[in-house]
């Protein structure tokens, strides 16, 4: 079943904000007659790429729980984590870098680290990954 992330405004803030910004900038960088074309033409693709990726990673960040495995895939990241490698997950407000686009957030510990994502709906994430999963210790709390 696949689970889309869940979506904090002010993190929306954040990363279109940056997108906002770096239009000004590009748009600055056009008027400007100190910038010559070509350093107006690097700020034009270098704002695009930063949108494109900003929202290749706002609208791809989703968690599929599939018959063995589960599926994380945010932007360029695509990670495979077999259940039986899987040995816990609560939830939690942990803030590091992640695949995730809210800091209420479930943390997956498995064989080789740990991975922090994000779904909507977290109890029946949690309800349905222990049903897949029940030789991990899986805290509801």
């Amino acid at each position: 079943m696949k689970f889309s992330s869940k979506r904090d405004v002010w993190l929306g803030f954040i990363l279109f904000g940056s997108i906002g910004y770096g239009t000004f900038l590009t748009y600055s960088a056009f008027i400007s007659e100190k910038s010559g074309l070509g350093e107006s033409i690097f700020a034009l693709l270098l704002n695009l790429v930063l949108i494109l990726f900003i929202c290749w990673l706002w609208l791809s960040t989703y968690y599929v729980l599939e018959e063995k495995e589960l599926v994380i895939r945010c932007g360029p990241i695509h990670k495979r984590i077999p259940y039986r490698e899987i040995t816990s997950a609560h939830k939690t407000w942990n803030p590091l870098s992640s695949p995730a686009l809210s800091l209420k957030r479930i943390n997956i510990k498995y064989q080789f680290g740990t991975a922090l994502i994000s779904p909507k709906d977290r109890d029946k994430f949690l309800r349905m990954f222990k049903e897949r999963c029940p030789h991990a210790d899986i805290k509801f709390d």
